[in-house]
Order: structure tokens, then sequence, then C-alpha cells
């Protein structure tokens, strides 16, 4: 299904992706490929972790708000096509990580979360609770983000 172009709402999400992309530090993680901007049915980033060579994507998505007390993360649509990329690459996980509140570049909270964990296009705020990510890096141990 096609998507409106929205440049404005584009921009914010490049400029999240950029937050993100900074919380896998270089000395501990290798960005093996960035989105395509065309468009591409793959997710944001394609990363190595360096001590485990272990490979993961890793797909941004950021919110100004809650909307019913959810976090929509996308339609019923994108969210099947992120599960069939998964499958397509397994074993290599796709991590969600879900920015809301402030703004794109520096947002009021943060969660990380498997996208096999995601049943629905949107999430509840409880569902999101014990997802937060505190840190101003990520680290990756044993096939999970922390």
């Amino acid at each position: 299904m096609k998507r409106n172009y929205d440049p404005v709402q584009y921009a914010k999400g490049k400029d999240f992706e950029a937050f993100v992309e900074n919380m896998f530090p270089n000395r501990d993680f290798e960005i093996k490929q960035r989105d395509d901007p065309e468009g591409s049915r793959k997710p944001d980033l394609y990363i190595k972790d360096r001590r485990s060579r272990d490979k993961f994507w890793v797909e941004a998505k950021w919110r100004a708000r809650l909307y019913d007390d959810k976090f929509k993360i996308c339609e019923q649509d994108r969210l099947e096509a992120y599960r069939s990329f998964q499958k397509g690459v397994c074993p290599e996980t796709v991590f969600m990580v879900l920015g809301l509140g402030g703004e794109p570049s520096m947002p009021d909270e943060v969660y990380c979360l498997p996208l096999e964990e995601i049943e629905y296009p949107s999430l509840f705020r409880s569902v999101l609770r014990d997802k937060k990510h505190e840190h101003a890096s990520f680290r990756y141990e044993r096939g999970k983000l922390y």
C-alpha cells in the first residue's frame, strides 16, 4: 500500500533514526546498512555487535504523544511486512526502538522491544512500561538489547 509522503514527518523520522543510531557506539557496534530513502521494506538499521559478531535489525519510530493511551507503531499491513521480513532473514532479530515525546532528536522516553513481542500495531503504555530504556546507549547481550 502506497503511503502519502509528508516531508515534515519524513524529516522527523530521519531525526529520530539519527538519535537511535547514536545510541549504538562505534566501539561496540558497526552499522552495516541504513534504510533506503526510496521506501525500502527493510527496517531502518542493520547492525553488527562487534563482540559477539551477531547481526540484527532496528526499526525506529517516534511519536509526539500517545493516542488513547497507546503508542501507534504503524498500520497493521506494515506490521505484517516487518514480520514477513524477519521470517525471511531468520535468525536475525528485528528490534523496535520507540521514542515518545520531546523532539525526535531528543525524545522524553525511549523503549526497545523485539518485533516478536509485538502483537498489535498500537501498544498501551502498560505494555511498554518494562521496555523503557534508561541509558544513553545500547548494549547487546545474548540476543537482547539493553
